[in-house]
């Protein structure tokens, strides 16, 4: 009887000793799973581009090929920001960007805006030194924060427009009338005007035959 019973006492010890050495399932999977989330969540957001709290002009680029590259103005006015965007792929990146002029009446504020670019041809080298110049007119209601837009371009190597003004754009004065003279091809010479003093009306074009077009 007492071999038996030394017999089971071993048995048991033996068990309780397996029982101590096994180790426990791992749990730590899942949530290695749920930081490799996160952290692509976080990366995706940081694509897309931030809209500034300041004037800038800038060149918003195609996520795939169904896309157009758009060019982007930002306007400020105190807490109020305007992010405009349009197709724009002759005006690409451009170097130099200014507030030509503004004027603020009530709600509305009135503001032209230059941008001028290097051509940037792909398939064009006679334009690698030619340059893309566009003005863009906004009226712009601060208050439910809606504009509508009018813009010229007034010299472009791509598009076969030569500037003939004598003066630089970008250095008007900003309180006598801008004109700008350009040549558009096919015998075809325009002036553009822009009047501080009438500024509601905008950009103004005349044409060979002397006619004002908004």
């Amino acid at each position: 009887m007492t071999k038996y019973r030394f017999i089971i006492v071993a048995l048991f010890a033996f068990s309780f000793a397996q029982a101590q050495t096994k180790k426990p399932a791992p749990k730590a999977a899942a949530k290695t799973g749920t930081a490799q989330v996160k952290k692509d969540s976080t990366a995706t957001a940081k694509e897309e581009p931030e809209i500034r709290n300041e004037f800038a002009v800038y060149s918003k680029m195609p996520k795939d090929k169904k896309e157009r590259i758009k060019l982007c103005i930002n306007l400020v006015e105190g807490e109020t920001i305007l992010n405009y965007c349009v197709n724009d792929s002759i005006c690409r990146s451009p170097e130099v960007s200014k507030i030509l002029w503004q004027k603020t009446q009530g709600d509305t504020t009135y503001v032209l805006v230059y941008i001028d670019a290097f051509s940037k041809p792909v398939d064009k080298p006679a334009c690698d030194a030619g340059h893309e110049t566009k003005l863009y007119f906004a009226r712009w209601n601060t208050k439910t924060n809606k504009a509508v837009w009018k813009s010229r371009l007034v010299s472009s190597c791509m598009r076969g427009i030569e500037n003939m003004s004598k003066e630089a754009v970008n250095e008007w004065d900003g309180t006598s009338q801008l004109g700008i003279n350009y040549y558009k091809g096919n015998s075809k010479f325009v002036t553009l005007l822009f009047s501080p003093e009438n500024y509601k009306l905008g950009l103004q074009i005349i044409g060979d035959e002397g006619k004002i077009n908004e």
